[in-house]
């Protein structure tokens, strides 16, 4: 119930609910991890860091907690953290990671790694190509390192009748 109070925007019901599932069993790492994504959600982002730690030591092959932790590191502006995150979750589980490759090409791009920026969202959109995100954020870090974009050759993969599909096309 927390995850369907989290999907309609109800943080605090679905932080509610998630205490309960803790209080059931505190064994459960996955009532800590998605509480911990309803205090990022928040921008509580310590108190989601404590959540996802918590998910990790109950689960230490986790990869989604540890993804989402990189992103609350992110959020923080605690890059290398973040990035340390985000490599162990491709670590664990290379071939479902596609996100955890596009938010390290996040932080990469932020600091300036660009080839590693480009390196990661190329890896996020092999995994999934239908991902105009990963395909719109590899075509930035290429124009930035004074590369011709390849956003022309992924739009044919890409669903143009839906978000960000506006954004795609003002680029192209």
């Amino acid at each position: 119930r927390g995850l369907a109070y989290g999907k309609k925007g109800d943080t605090d019901r679905a932080i509610t609910d998630f205490n309960k599932a803790i209080r059931l069993d505190p064994e459960y790492a996955n009532a800590f991890a998605t509480r911990g994504n309803a205090y990022a959600n928040k921008g509580d982002n310590d108190r989601a860091i404590a959540d996802f730690n918590e998910a990790i030591r109950l689960d230490p092959k986790s990869s989604l907690a540890r993804s989402n932790r990189g992103v609350a590191y992110g959020n923080k502006g605690d890059y290398d953290r973040a990035i340390a995150d985000y490599s162990e979750a491709i670590r664990l589980n290379p071939q479902y990671q596609w996100w955890a490759y596009r938010n390290r090409g996040y932080i990469f791009l932020y600091s300036g790694s660009l080839a590693r920026a480009q390196a990661d969202f190329k890896q996020a959109s092999d995994l999934d190509p239908n991902d105009a995100y990963s395909a719109l954020w590899l075509d930035l870090a290429e124009r930035r390192s004074g590369l011709t974009g390849r956003l022309k050759d992924a739009v044919s993969r890409l669903d143009m009748t839906k978000w960000p599909a506006p954004v795609v096309s003002l680029y192209l």
